[in-house]
């Protein structure tokens, strides 16, 4: 199955930050780092869907949640869920934004501390 744009942005931006590995959890691709996942990217043919985890962003992961119903959900421990349509998706900076923030989040301090200040 072809990716579609914005999930080849997805994988790109994931597998540049340090240290990840591409796995697979049930039906999801899981990039991790550190042994912890961080993104987990689905597809059902139809559309395709994004699981991360947000701190700092998650006031503009709920505004989203709002605004847009059923593409967006938030957690209530910050795991934010999207879920769009193929080839469409959230405005790249935001994506790469989010996929950071996950990351640092959750992989190791002496791995996610080789990205650097945001």
């Amino acid at each position: 199955m072809a990716s579609s744009k914005p999930e080849t942005f997805i994988r790109k931006t994931a597998t540049s930050l340090p240290e990840v590995e591409v796995g697979a959890v049930c039906d999801k691709v899981a990039f991790k780092a550190g042994k912890k996942n961080f993104l987990f990217l689905g597809n059902d043919g139809n559309g395709y869907d994004l699981k991360l985890k947000l701190k700092d962003s998650l006031e503009e992961a709920n505004e989203l949640a709002a605004g847009q119903a059923g593409a967006v959900s938030v957690g209530s421990t910050g795991w934010v869920e999207l879920n769009f349509p193929q080839n469409k998706s959230l405005p790249q900076p935001v994506l790469v934004r989010w996929i950071k923030e996950s990351y640092r989040l959750l992989v190791p301090k002496k791995i996610s501390s080789k990205l650097g200040t945001h």
